[in-house]
């Protein structure tokens, strides 16, 4: 799928509701966008279930839906995923293997956004 400036628009209007708090409009017109297969609506829906912002938090739905924008080449949701694998949440176990590879795909997709220890 090609970036629009269209869907583009619509993703930064869900983006600004979600961040005002009106969640049933980012979740309307983050799902209109997922129905497109937009990488970054997807990511960013997953990222709801995963927080439970106007959802209920939800590890399986996160994953499932992170894991399908990593496919589209959405890397924040592969460091989304490393952070759910990392911590843990209801439904979905600790795995540190999982983890590192999820931050690893984050890495080689520009979305590195741990910083190492030593820094």
């Amino acid at each position: 799928m090609q970036n629009s400036p269209d869907l583009e628009n619509q993703l930064e209007d869900a983006l600004q509701a979600q961040a005002d708090g009106r969640y049933d409009e980012a979740l309307a017109t983050l799902q209109k966008l997922v129905d497109l297969d937009y990488p970054p609506a997807i990511g960013n829906l997953g990222c709801m279930y995963q927080l439970g912002l106007g959802v209920e938090s939800n590890g399986s739905k996160a994953v499932e839906l992170l894991k399908k924008a990593v496919e589209l080449g959405f890397g924040p949701a592969a460091h989304n995923l490393g952070t759910i694998y990392g911590a843990g949440m209801p439904g979905i176990e600790p795995n540190t293997e999982i983890s590192r590879f999820y931050r690893e795909k984050a890495r080689e997709m520009g979305a590195d956004y741990i910083k190492p220890k030593n820094e």
